[in-house]
């Protein structure tokens, strides 16, 4: 961009950085994913020289499918995130809220430990180590499909424990 372009662009930047990244964090939940989101939606409206006209439907449009992808991209590669459950930031300070956190990990904790121990294994070796079902199947030994079996099957039997609590 030439510098009359880079003036635009940062007051373009200027202007919609700060609701962009407020959507993106009420689509996404997190700030983190928000900020990455934003940066890259600004990054390719650069390399793209939107014009200033139609800056504030890209960026917001571009910024969805953004987010779009990137929830695509989480829902196939782990469905179930144990590992984020302790790490989860805790809405309701109240004694209450923190009470009511601590517990919902005692039971995800205690559910963990009355499945059988190769689904624990699978489980978390998804959800904490981030392995792929392939890189699982090659670690117990048993095909992808298998894999994929006994996931299915054992978030199953989680969700049947947590409910029956």
């Amino acid at each position: 961009m030439n510098r009359c372009g880079e003036q635009t662009f940062q007051n373009i930047y200027n202007l919609y950085q700060v609701p962009l990244h407020r959507y993106l964090a009420r689509r996404t939940g997190n700030e983190s994913d928000a900020a990455d989101l934003a940066q890259e939606t600004f990054v390719r409206m650069y390399e793209k020289q939107v014009q200033p006209d139609t800056a504030k439907a890209w960026l917001f449009k571009t910024g969805y499918h953004l987010f779009v992808d990137q929830w695509r991209k989480k829902r196939r590669a782990v469905h179930v995130p144990l590992d984020s459950v302790p790490e989860m930031p805790v809405l309701d300070m109240s004694p209450e809220g923190a009470a009511m956190g601590a517990e919902l990990r005692m039971e995800i904790g205690r559910a963990l430990n009355e499945l059988k121990p190769r689904d624990r294994t699978v489980l978390l070796m998804l959800a904490q180590r981030g392995l792929s079902y392939k890189e699982i199947a090659e670690h117990i030994g048993v095909s992808e499909n298998a894999v994929k079996t006994l996931v299915h099957r054992a978030r199953k039997r989680m969700r049947e424990l947590l409910e029956a609590r």
